[in-house]
């Protein structure tokens, strides 16, 4: 996906913030959804983890609705996915939407969800358009939480 303006339309919202580090794209936009493109055969770390998390702070900081989306061959390492699941670690997030494209990141996404049992609201996508929806509707739930 690129950040062509057809695609941006999706989001119902403005992009208010951009960076791109070490090929993943991280993207902000104004109705809190955090959206993130993991590049082909890129394996998610704690820096991965401690970027966002900058770029989060310096653009207002807060929670967010995070949609993760992992090109081909992209993984995420297993103390990610533990820290991701702990609710002490993972403390800026409404939701998490994953986006995959392949059978192999389906049985780890699954193991994931299985496994380590994440507390906050979690669900594996095939389709941007499907995530985003879900996550309009996690925000719908949401409503007056904060």
């Amino acid at each position: 996906m690129t950040t062509k303006e057809e695609d941006l339309k999706n989001f119902q919202s403005e992009m208010i913030a951009f960076l791109e580090k070490d090929g993943i794209k991280y993207r902000l936009f104004k109705n809190r959804i955090y959206h993130v493109i993991v590049p082909e055969s890129c394996d998610v770390d704690m820096k991965m983890v401690n970027v966002g998390y900058q770029f989060l702070k310096e653009n207002g900081g807060g929670r967010f609705f995070n949609i993760f989306q992992f090109s081909s061959f992209s993984n995420i390492k297993p103390e990610m996915r533990a820290w991701a699941a702990d609710e002490s670690g993972n403390s800026n997030t409404y939701s998490d939407a994953i986006l995959i494209k392949s059978l192999p990141q389906k049985i780890v996404a699954d193991f994931y969800l299985k496994i380590n049992n994440p507390k906050k609201p979690t669900k594996i996508f095939y389709s941007l358009e499907k995530a985003l929806a879900w996550t309009f509707i996690q925000m719908d739930k949401s409503e007056g939480l904060d």
